[in-house]
């Protein structure tokens, strides 16, 4: 659980949102004694807290196998934030712009400490068929996330390279710490960061980070995904390049703007 000194941070309110993140694509049910073992709250307090959520409606359980599920209410709360979401609404028409002028598959995120949270993405139908997950915390394996850990300091990227799980998604995953310090740096001097068949064998991506030119600071990344088998490194590099700075660049002033 994340940790916070702020003297106004509950962490009660904190236990409550934990439980609800644990459901996603990947789990859409999850039983008491698997969200217990997961958070390392005790059973009374998780009954607790469920029997809350499901009261609110944020929460629904099934009574004949009494496994949970996000409730409407939980829906309600998602439909709401994305309605009124200025930065989606600014960003969708430019990136759905460079989808049909290219036919290139689009991937943009928000950076949230050390994980990706994807934002908006374009499918093109040449891309191979995988499931992108909505949280990423393999930043070590996608061009997205180096190129967004490229900008930290040394002190934040071994910070993060400590507490990361770095395990061989792919036969090219590069796990060891040197090299990819040696990759991060790279990235960072050529304004982009490439992943090679690093995360998902077949596939090809190309990223640049997205910024708030107003508080200096990496607020996210996008993204072009290529098929191994229609496009080489070289091609993606010398072709694709200067397409997505240009996108980045105009994200990045929706960005900027949609914090004002």
């Amino acid at each position: 659980m994340p940790a916070s000194n702020n003297q106004y941070f509950s962490k009660t309110i904190e236990k409550g949102l934990i439980i609800l993140s644990l459901f996603d694509r990947d789990h859409p049910r999850r039983s008491l004694s698997e969200i217990t073992e997961i958070t390392g709250i005790n059973k009374t307090s998780t009954y607790r807290f469920v029997d809350t959520l499901i009261s609110l409606g944020y929460l629904t359980k099934n009574s004949t196998n009494k496994l949970l599920k996000l409730g409407p209410q939980a829906f309600v709360m998602g439909q709401n934030f994305t309605h009124s979401f200025d930065l989606l609404q600014g960003i969708k028409p430019v990136i759905d712009k460079t989808f049909i002028e290219h036919g290139i598959t689009i991937d943009s995120a928000l950076l949230h400490n050390y994980t990706l949270i994807s934002l908006y993405r374009r499918e093109a139908p040449n891309i191979l068929n995988f499931r992108l997950p909505l949280v990423m915390d393999d930043l070590y394996a996608r061009a997205m996330g180096k190129v967004v850990l490229a900008h930290l300091t040394e002190t934040e990227i071994s910070q993060f390279l400590a507490n990361a799980t770095i395990k061989k998604l792919t036969p090219k995953t590069v796990v060891n710490s040197k090299d990819i310090m040696k990759g991060l740096e790279l990235a960072k001097t050529r304004g982009y960061a490439i992943n090679d068949e690093e995360y998902v064998l077949g596939l090809r991506c190309l990223a640049a980070p997205l910024k708030n030119y107003k508080t200096d600071q990496i607020v996210g990344a996008i993204s072009f995904d290529f098929p191994c088998s229609e496009y080489t490194l070289d091609t993606i590099e010398k072709n694709y390049t200067g397409l997505l700075t240009r996108l980045a660049i105009e994200i990045s002033e929706i960005f900027t703007t949609a914090d004002n």
